[in-house]
């Protein structure tokens, strides 16, 4: 049985991960609490019988507090992004760089998301960096109709670098961790993607609440994709 972790959203004193920041100190911290992250998860696979290196998700950063950054200044936010990567000690754990939506809620406010929005650049960071990817359904939806793209345009380019799958619903461009079939995703050309593109990637359902009355919405997801997936 194999298992996957996520890299806490949040760590002491309010601080949020950013390996893409320009800050020193932001950047160092960051990078000490992946590799933190990454330890806890080599050494709990001695709990597990694994026929894999477990996945751990990992949001990257990139965001900001006030607007989005024109897309030309996001090439030097990925190379930063790829430097913190040649530091860290990734051996026996599979990291996968989280698809992410354009208008996040971060320390009880929206922000905005510039990396791991657009399908293009972030299929070209995978391939620059040997990076995999987690692909957050709701996320990239909510993102393809913020960019007013097909989410199949999105899915195609990212699920062959996809090694985990967070399939959970999105509306609008800011309505994420919706119940699936309760939103704007056509799940029956989903499914028909991924099973042609990301065969073998893991999965979970990642409703919002999903956990209330032992799991209910998790369940109910489940029982939902079984006809697609």
């Amino acid at each position: 049985m194999g298992f996957t972790t996520h890299l806490p959203d949040l760590f002491a004193g309010d601080f949020l991960v950013d390996l893409a920041s320009r800050d020193l100190e932001v950047w160092e911290r960051s990078i000490a609490e992946v590799q933190r992250t990454i330890d806890i998860t080599r050494d709990l696979t001695r709990y597990f019988t694994v026929d894999e290196e477990p996945v751990m998700v990992v949001t990257m950063g990139g965001f900001t507090k006030d607007k989005h950054i024109p897309a030309s200044a996001r090439a030097a936010k990925y190379e930063r992004i790829g430097e913190a990567l040649g530091r860290l000690d990734t051996a026996g754990v599979r990291l996968a760089a989280q698809t992410l939506p354009p208008y996040p809620w971060l320390m009880g406010g929206q922000q905005y998301h510039n990396l791991f929005l657009d399908p293009q650049d972030t299929a070209e960071f995978a391939r620059a960096y040997d990076s995999a990817l987690c692909l957050d359904i709701s996320h990239t939806m909510l993102a393809c109709n913020f960019l007013k793209i097909p989410l199949s345009e999105a899915v195609a380019q990212l699920a062959p670098h996809s090694i985990h799958l967070h399939l959970v619903d999105g509306i609008g461009v800011d309505g994420e961790g919706v119940q699936v079939g309760e939103g704007d995703v056509d799940w029956a050309a989903l499914g028909k993607q991924l099973r042609e593109l990301a065969p073998k990637a893991s999965f979970i359902p990642e409703i919002w609440q999903g956990h209330i009355n032992n799991g209910e919405g998790f369940f109910t997801a489940l029982d939902r994709l079984e006809k697609w997936l």
